[in-house]
């Protein structure tokens, strides 16, 4: 979740100030503040679904202990 607010917030931060993509603005700043933006939202929506699904799956039986190996001496 904190991965979408910095998103939120660095697109939010170029359209205040005007220098965002989202507002014609195609300079290198922008793209790559934009961009940055982008990653961070899509990176929050990737990891929140990971999360559930993980949560959604049942857990993995445990494992029978392993027989002790015979070591020729």
């Amino acid at each position: 979740m904190r991965d979408i607010f910095s998103g939120v917030v660095l697109i939010a931060i170029g359209l205040v100030f005007g220098g965002s993509v989202f507002l014609g603005d195609f300079s290198l700043f922008s793209i790559v503040f934009d961009g940055l933006g982008l990653f961070f939202i899509i990176r929050g929506v990737v990891r929140i679904s990971r999360e559930k699904r993980a949560a959604a799956s049942p857990p993995a039986p445990p494992r029978p202990p392993s027989a002790p190996a015979n070591r020729p001496r």
